[in-house]
């Protein structure tokens, strides 16, 4: 009973992780804490024992988090502004944990990863329609963020600081939302999901994130590609019509163009910026979460501003070298090889193959955004990602133990 009792906590603090991610850094990093803190109680206190859970704990990641903490950790000692290399530090000691919380809460655990399926869904549609709120009156719910006066475009960014964070949210869940194709599902389910989709892409296109745009398309040539190859570049070409003919979305694709000091050019000033930062210290970097630190004097001349460098791997290649972004990137690849290994059989599965799929497919999307964006950077979005890799994780080795079930029988 004591177990079940802590369980129950636990998945609490969950749900009000996922919550928190839409608007509210203290309420993630609240619950991020007791779920920690639970996750560790039941490690050294609860039955079974101290070995056993371990065990329950390996995944195809944990070299690569070993090794990514390692060479952070190393970063850190040579550090010239410790101080803000030690927030670094704290990142991955931080969000490891969270990793490793989730994997032994929902590692053999169908109903609870289902449950969460739910929650997901209803959060990310109250956010949608949060958006759209938003879009009709001015403002939003929660913290009743107001447009920007300069901004023509009307971006929606619904409880979000900033419309592209809104729309690197959208993109990693419109996938599960796909789970309305599924035939054995009942009706109101297949409404609910519809519904929620279809408020997700409108929020999508009012966000005007063309990092977001991408993300998408290459998130669902993934989804369709392993779901029904005939609609494979068939739905992207749907969705690049439907931005073309919306209000400004024309214009926001043209804008990639122009020769003006808009974005695109900030974006190119950055990167250049960037860029000359790695030239100095390919290998291991200026050292972790020093970037702002050493930017100003790399930046170009005719770039006046100070920001992230809006490619996450260029900014984690110029505070932890190559060696440290090959490691983040054996991260995804191992993480994508996992889950895409027999995926065909997984499908087989019905609803938990299709989610699978899902996951996958907006975490692709989300890290396709992440090459023109600050998505690991921001404290909500690297949260949102290590859940989803948790879950993504945790879901296929369920389906794996299925296959390999069912071969025996």
């Amino acid at each position: 009973m004591l177990i079940k009792r802590i369980n129950i906590i636990q998945e609490f603090f969950i749900c009000l992780l996922l919550f928190g991610i839409t608007f509210s850094n203290a309420l993630v990093e609240t619950s991020f804490g007791f779920v920690a803190f639970i996750f560790l109680v039941k490690l050294f206190f609860i039955k079974p024992s101290f070995k056993e859970k371990i065990k329950k704990l390996n995944t195809p990641l944990n070299i690569f988090i070993g090794a990514l903490f390692l060479i952070i950790l190393i970063s850190y000692l040579r550090s010239d502004f410790p101080r803000d290399s030690f927030k670094g530090l704290l990142r991955i000691i931080k969000y490891s944990l969270l990793y490793f919380s989730l994997i032994e809460f929902y590692y053999n655990e169908p109903k609870r990863i289902k449950r969460c399926f739910w929650a997901i869904i209803a959060i990310s549609g109250f956010t949608y329609f949060n958006g759209i709120f938003q879009g009709v009156f001015g403002f939003d719910l929660i913290r009743h963020k107001t447009f920007d006066k300069l901004d023509y475009l009307q971006r929606l960014s619904s409880s979000f600081v900033h419309p592209n964070d809104f729309g690197t949210y959208i993109i990693s869940l419109i996938p599960l939302s796909l789970l309305f194709l599924l035939p054995k599902l009942s009706k109101k389910k297949k409404a609910v999901l519809f519904t929620v989709c279809l408020l997700g892409l409108y929020c999508l296109i009012r966000t005007s994130s063309r990092g977001a745009w991408l993300g998408i398309i290459i998130g669902l040539i993934v989804f369709f590609y392993f779901y029904n190859k005939k609609l494979t570049l068939l739905v992207p070409i749907i969705i690049v019509l439907v931005i073309s003919v919306f209000p400004n979305g024309l214009t926001r694709i043209n804008s990639l163009f122009s020769v003006e000091k808009n974005s695109s050019w900030e974006r190119t000033k950055l990167w250049e910026g960037t860029w000359n930062m790695i030239k100095v210290h390919p290998i291991t970097g200026f050292g972790v979460n020093t970037f702002s630190d050493y930017f100003p004097a790399y930046k170009p001349k005719d770039y006046p501003d100070l920001r992230y460098a809006h490619n996450s791997y260029l900014q984690m290649w110029s505070e932890i070298g190559i060696i440290g972004l090959l490691v983040f990137l054996g991260i995804i690849f191992s993480t994508a090889g996992a889950v895409f290994r027999k995926m065909k059989l997984k499908l087989k599965t019905g609803f938990e193959g299709l989610m699978l799929l899902g996951l996958i497919s907006g975490w692709i999307a989300f890290l396709v955004q992440a090459a023109l964006d600050t998505n690991l950077y921001s404290l909500v979005l690297i949260t949102k990602f290590w859940f989803l890799t948790a879950l993504t994780i945790s879901l296929n080795k369920i389906l794996e133990n299925k296959i390999e079930e069912s071969k025996l029988k």
